[in-house]
């Protein structure tokens, strides 16, 4: 039930998923709605697990090499595929909740003490 309104189970779109993240509202009874906390971690683990990978494999393959080669590569390579997989495990496993009301509701003003 992965990237559905809880509220009306539509189908949230994955690209609202990722571009509207954090102020993300049902396409359908237009609730805001928030990305849970678990699938937020998994995605970001599952992209710092495969950018330790490509790391691996790219500092394997370019060590000792002089100049920016030795350890320039492996940094952009493992930080473009981190670029990549997180964002795509974010839209597999996006399970979305109903924002509290709370976190959407307007800030309330105090008038501020007159001093005598």
């Amino acid at each position: 039930m992965a990237r559905k309104c809880p509220n009306c189970f539509a189908d949230v779109p994955a690209s609202k998923l990722l571009a509207y993240s954090n102020d993300l509202e049902c396409p359908s009874c237009k609730r805001p709605l928030e990305v849970s906390g678990l699938s937020r971690n998994i995605s970001a683990l599952a992209g710092l697990i495969v950018a330790g990978i490509v790391w691996r494999i790219v500092s394997a393959h370019f060590f000792g090499q002089p100049g920016l080669l030795g350890w320039a590569l492996p940094v952009l390579f493992s930080y473009l595929a981190y670029s990549l997989v997180a964002p795509l495990v974010l839209v597999l496993t996006g399970d979305l909740h109903l924002k509290p009301e709370a976190s959407f509701a307007p800030p309330v003003e105090t008038p501020e003490p007159h001093h005598h």
